[in-house]
């Protein structure tokens, strides 16, 4: 099969597309060719090697994460699934940038029927991850006030609509451009963070979802009401600020499951819930893909705010 491979860690021009052997599906787990997989940031870190510490890469190793594809082989002690399905789902350990995977049924799902292949999957990451940060880390609840760092992004935007949905009142902060996008999803205040400081804009919070990081983060702490919530999905969190403040800071891991990605299926198919899909490369141009979600020069910038999702037709 074709997949893309990294031999040793490095910048996007490390990655090969190349031909290597089609995996093999244990009794428990199902084979599933892969129509579409989505580009992320975590995986380009993984691959530089800055955080060899925490997730060492048993190299060489293909990336990708977000993938939707129809099921081809199901081992013999999987139920549930068949040859033929339509699904979509997430590999943490990587492996979805290739024609096949092979992967427990548990993290994946029957893909949104109202999706193609290409939209479905940009969704599973970014959907899941706000799914689980509103709700299991930040604890929202009707009439509660939620602050959103970077809520354009491809996590934000799906992080907006759970909350609005939730009944809370919701604050954005991005670039201007989108401010139209986000408060279609949901959101009731936007603050361009590039003409003025979310401090002089918001009072205390309930909650504040942290896609930024940095100084973003250090600046968050004191915004929160006692007993509330900060939750971070690009850094660690300063537990001597936690402590200073007496708020719970969370720095939260996306645990893929098939009950979460079906909840999601279903709010989509219900037209409940609106993807967030950016631009699409042919998986043979991951290279150009990978620059393109960085703003490198040696490829265009994103034109949309959402997932970038690679072709495999």
């Amino acid at each position: 099969m074709k997949a893309i491979v990294l031999p040793d860690y490095g910048p996007a021009e490390s990655l090969h597309f190349q031909e290597i052997t089609t995996p093999t599906s244990a009794s428990t787990d199902v084979l599933v060719r892969i129509l579409a997989s989505g580009v992320n940031k975590l995986d380009i870190l993984k691959a530089s090697g800055a955080m060899q510490a925490v997730f060492p890469l048993p190299l060489p190793w293909i990336p990708g994460i977000d993938f939707a594809g129809i099921i081809e082989a199901v081992g013999s002690q999987v139920q549930g699934f068949n040859v033929g399905d339509e699904v979509y789902g997430a590999s943490l350990f990587g492996g979805a940038n290739a024609e096949y995977i092979s992967i427990n049924p548990q993290f994946i799902a029957v893909k949104p029927r109202s999706l193609s292949f290409i939209e479905a999957a940009s969704v599973p990451v970014a959907a899941e991850t706000a799914f689980q940060v509103i709700f299991q880390d930040a604890h929202l609840k009707s009439g509660q006030t939620i602050l959103i760092h970077g809520g354009a992004g491809a996590v934000g935007s799906y992080a907006i609509q759970f909350a609005h949905q939730a009944g809370a009142k919701v604050i954005v902060t991005a670039e201007a451009d989108p401010e139209d996008y986000v408060k279609s999803l949901g959101a009731d205040t936007f603050i361009d963070y590039k003409s003025e400081s979310f401090e002089s804009v918001t009072n205390q919070v309930d909650a504040v979802i942290d896609l930024v990081g940095g100084e973003v983060q250090q600046r968050s702490y004191g915004l929160i009401k006692a007993g509330g919530y900060l939750v971070s999905t690009t850094q660690p969190v300063s537990s001597d600020l936690a402590a200073k403040f007496n708020i719970h800071a969370t720095f939260a891991q996306l645990q893929p499951s098939h009950d979460g990605l079906s909840k999601i299926a279903n709010l989509i198919n219900e037209g409940k819930l609106r993807i967030n899909m950016g631009d699409v490369f042919s998986l043979a141009k991951t290279v150009d893909a990978w620059n393109a979600l960085l703003g490198k020069s040696t490829a265009s910038a994103p034109k949309k705010n959402g997932r970038i999702v690679l072709n495999h037709d």
